[in-house]
């Protein structure tokens, strides 16, 4: 075969690649590209910021599940320099916390308190202790306990049950509080559009 006869060969094989390409290439061109689009993407949502989320009733489950008197004597080591909760026991540099719980605030005999809580009224329930064993300083400003407050809900908890017992006769355990009521769910009736249609019969002649 001469070189003529290979370069006529050789050009019909690259003529038929390119219009090949051309063939495969020529839809998108006609119709437009289109720019891929992730319709949506699996993974966590995104958390709500603190300031937007709604407080949850108080006490919650594992709040009550923490009342442990055993644990709340341990934790209590942590107010033995200032508090006991003895019955009869003395006032130190804070009050004698016997039967405190449901006791009204700032009014245990012999002991004064500052202005910061003389001038509260109410009781101390279950969730205004929780507050000020938090931090002391947040709940009332310019108390005269300097105690930063304990952190940890079971650790308030455990506490709060051990002082619930220290009394002549303890205030029943608190009903744990549901996040939120549940909706009713209104099931529509659609018996009547779920009917069968009447059919109408062509009378035959």
């Amino acid at each position: 075969m001469d070189d003529l006869g290979f370069n006529k060969i050789a050009g019909a094989v690259l003529a038929t690649g390119l219009g090949m390409m051309i063939l495969m290439k020529l839809p998108g061109v006609v119709i437009g590209g289109h720019d891929e689009v992730i319709a949506y993407k699996v993974g966590a949502l995104p958390e709500a910021a603190a300031e937007d989320a709604a407080p949850l009733p108080f006490p919650q489950a594992d709040w009550v599940a923490a009342m442990d008197a055993t644990q709340g004597a341990k934790v209590f080591k942590k107010c033995k320099s200032c508090h006991n909760a003895d019955e009869g026991g003395a006032n130190g540099t804070g009050p004698a916390l016997w039967g405190v719980v449901g006791a009204d605030k700032a009014a245990h005999p012999g002991y004064s308190f500052s202005a910061a809580l003389s001038g509260q009224d109410g009781i101390w329930n279950y969730e205004s202790l929780d507050a000020f064993l938090k931090k002391p300083s947040d709940y009332a400003k310019g108390t005269k306990m300097n105690f930063v407050g304990l952190k940890k809900d079971a650790d308030r908890a455990a506490v709060i049950e051990y002082l619930r017992l220290a009394a002549p006769s303890p205030l029943p355990r608190p009903e744990p509080a549901f996040a939120a009521a549940q909706e009713e769910v209104v099931v529509e009736d659609v018996s009547e559009d779920m009917a069968t249609p009447e059919t109408t019969e062509t009378p035959t002649e």
